[in-house]
């Protein structure tokens, strides 16, 4: 323990110890028109929108080493009004809301000093990864009555390890853009980094 105490004092007191604090936003809004015919002159469209905030937080102990720290929570919200003919069921609309956070610990490698223009950072670790949502569904069944269902997901959360890689553009001593790209490998499959892609962008300070 007091190896451990005194090791920390060691870093907190090195000429290399600062933190590197970001903040981003997110947006996206996707969409997909129905095909129109004769029969269906309006045939209605699904449109996706995403929306997400993070944070990250690096102590770097080292010159170009950190202990990394971030959150981020992601809510998509998919609104389908394109009917579909299930038997007798007509689903006029579907709506549907999934919300995803993750939550890790890792280390960034930084590729130039904290006084250069341009900052590449490197950061892999451990995480976090939970989801949640709902779905509504607007149906009308043979009689022509309609009636709004409701189907909820539990919140499931699966041990992950993510990878991600950032630009910081230097404006000021203390301030700077970051541009950023990060996967989530939900149960440590690599196969899902495609599946959990992430780009953001936003404000980060040096202190």
């Amino acid at each position: 323990m007091k190896l451990f105490i005194l090791f920390l004092f060691v870093i907190s007191t090195s000429s290399w110890a600062y933190v590197d604090l970001s903040l981003n936003y997110t947006k996206s809004i996707r969409k997909v028109e129905g095909i129109e015919t004769d029969e269906n002159p309006n045939p209605g469209a699904a449109v996706t929108t995403s929306e997400g905030v993070s944070v990250n937080w690096a102590w770097f102990m080292w010159e170009y080493t950190a202990l990394e720290l971030n959150y981020s929570q992601s809510e998509e919200t998919l609104v389908d009004d394109r009917k579909v003919q299930i038997d007798d069921t007509t689903i006029h609309e579907i709506q549907n809301i999934v919300v995803t956070e993750v939550t890790g610990v890792g280390i960034r490698q930084a590729f130039a000093s904290r006084k250069a223009a341009i900052i590449p950072t490197l950061s892999i670790g451990y995480a976090q990864f939970a989801t949640s949502g709902r779905t509504l569904y607007d149906a009308e069944n043979a009689s022509g009555t309609r009636s709004d269902i409701e189907v909820t997901q539990d919140r499931e959360v699966f041990s992950s390890s993510y990878a991600a890689f950032s630009l910081r553009f230097r404006f000021t001593e203390l301030l700077g853009l970051t541009l950023g790209a990060k996967t989530v490998m939900p149960e440590f499959e690599t196969k899902e980094a495609e599946n959990n892609l992430t780009y953001t962008a936003g404000l980060s300070w040096i202190f």
